[in-house]
């Protein structure tokens, strides 16, 4: 098992890494914490996060009175429970309020996140260089969940922006091979800590016959992929009868994985996936299990609630919205935020980790575009560039016809010339080949009837339309 192992692994010996390897040693030992000893810690946290924001953030100094909380008082459930929900359409447009005064110099400088999430409601979260350390510290610790070394090929069919791409190809001993780049390492924040094996990168845009020419000629021992091309990929490769013998494991992200997608991955290529629970906004969430699917909440670094229609937290094996609050994020405190996700509560988990546990992450869907001869291909936007133009208030993108995709935006101003430039320049690169684009203005998007606003529809109607294999 990987966790047993981790630290033979041959180890890179840098100032950043043995300061890496001592948060590991923490992770390890509080993830068997009791979950009445977690749950403490987490008090302990989120009272110093409260007196925090109580002094440098007017916004929740307010809020903290109209709900009767003394910041100054050890914080219990019932006051936290009195904090009001922070809604994402809030934080969207009360943003600036939310920014801390000052911080403790020690969490480092600041950068900023934007993000459209799994909604088409524009956010940016204002973080510091702690938050980077911990989002690092927790992805190190999946790999040590489910790694069963750092050896090996990793093929990685999620791609890179443009801009990593092109660096990529530029970098000492990276190798153009098969329509794609194969790179040195795995790059960080793998090859921080340890020597590891090779990436092969192929951009997801490429047609599904060239990922599965990619796969075969390289047969990689990892495949990083999205769920929605994993769907389109087994498809393919169960037609043509091509196999993949070496792969250990396929590791997903962004979108929901069920059931069916797992059994379909275990058939094809007789391997598990590896999937996570994060946002843009907050970082790590959950982690899957290393013994099951369920996925433990990453409580070192987030508090998180799973909240009924009545405010009060879901029971297990019920299903609530997500409420999160980061417990490192001192420069713009969000506290009780609603991602806009939903997921269904667990039981402890057999595996002895004192870590709450999340069964599944409910909400997170999958979306196809439909070209004019049948084929799906997924969506690729870059939502966060979107998410960035600050006179965006909503945006949604359409499939409203074979060749047509509207974007769709709610403003709180005229777009500056500049931003339309980008607009126009994102929808070219995301859809030119296959559609015709344009920008649609509107007061106000629809929503679904549970009044989520999605970030893709297929607006066509369903004689167009084919359900994912």
């Amino acid at each position: 098992m990987a966790e047993a192992a981790w630290k033979a692994w041959r180890r890179r010996t840098t100032a950043p890494a043995d300061q890496l390897l001592t948060i590991q040693n923490r992770l390890e030992a509080s993830q068997w914490l009791a979950a009445e000893q977690i749950r403490e810690q987490q008090l302990r946290s989120l009272h110093q996060l409260v007196a925090h924001a109580a002094e440098q953030v007017p916004f929740y100094r307010d809020r903290f009175a109209k709900a009767g909380l003394d910041p100054r008082v050890p914080l219990t459930e019932r006051a936290w429970n009195s904090i009001p929900v922070l809604k994402r359409a809030e934080l969207r447009d009360r943003g600036d309020l939310l920014c801390a005064r000052s911080y403790p110099d020690s969490f480092g400088s600041l950068w900023m996140s934007a993000s459209g999430g799994s909604t088409g409601i524009p956010v940016r979260v204002r973080k510091t260089s702690l938050d980077k350390l911990m989002w690092t510290s927790i992805a190190l610790r999946e790999e040590i969940w489910h790694r069963e070394s750092v050896n090996g090929l990793i093929a990685n069919l999620r791609g890179a922006s443009r801009y990593a791409y092109a660096a990529q190809e530029s970098s000492p001993g990276t190798v153009a091979m098969h329509e794609g780049l194969l790179l040195p390492n795995w790059g960080s924040p793998t090859n921080l800590l340890w020597e590891t094996g090779r990436m092969a990168v192929l951009q997801p845009d490429r047609p599904v016959s060239v990922q599965v020419e990619f796969l075969a000629n390289l047969k990689p021992d990892y495949l990083y992929i999205r769920p929605a091309e994993l769907r389109l990929l087994l498809a393919h490769m169960r037609e043509y009868h091509v196999q993949l013998p070496k792969l250990r494991a396929v590791w997903t992200l962004s979108e929901q994985v069920d059931d069916s997608l797992r059994a379909a991955c275990l058939e094809a290529f007789g391997c598990r996936i590896v999937s996570n629970y994060t946002a843009g906004e907050t970082g790590y969430i959950a982690l899957q299990c290393p013994l099951g699917r369920g996925y433990h909440v990453m409580s070192e670094v987030i508090h998180v609630e799973i909240l009924g229609a009545d405010g009060l937290a879901c029971a297990p094996g019920e299903i609530g919205r997500v409420v999160v609050t980061p417990l490192h994020n001192y420069a713009m405190p969000l506290l009780r935020y609603e991602l806009g996700d939903e997921a269904e509560v667990g039981a402890a988990c057999a595996c002895g980790r004192g870590l709450p546990v999340l069964s599944r992450i409910v909400g997170r869907i999958e979306n196809y575009l439909t070209l004019k001869n049948g084929e799906r291909r997924p969506v690729h936007f870059s939502h966060r560039q979107v998410a960035a133009i600050r006179e965006i208030r909503e945006f949604q993108l359409a499939q409203t016809g074979p060749d047509q995709i509207e974007l769709r935006l709610a403003v709180w101003a005229p777009l500056k010339d500049k931003d339309l430039t980008l607009l126009n320049d994102i929808m070219g690169k995301s859809f030119g080949t296959h559609f015709a684009w344009q920008i649609v203005y509107l007061d106000v998007i629809p929503k679904t009837a549970s009044g989520k606003l999605l970030q893709f529809v297929n607006a066509m109607g369903a004689e167009h339309r084919s359900a994912p294999a």
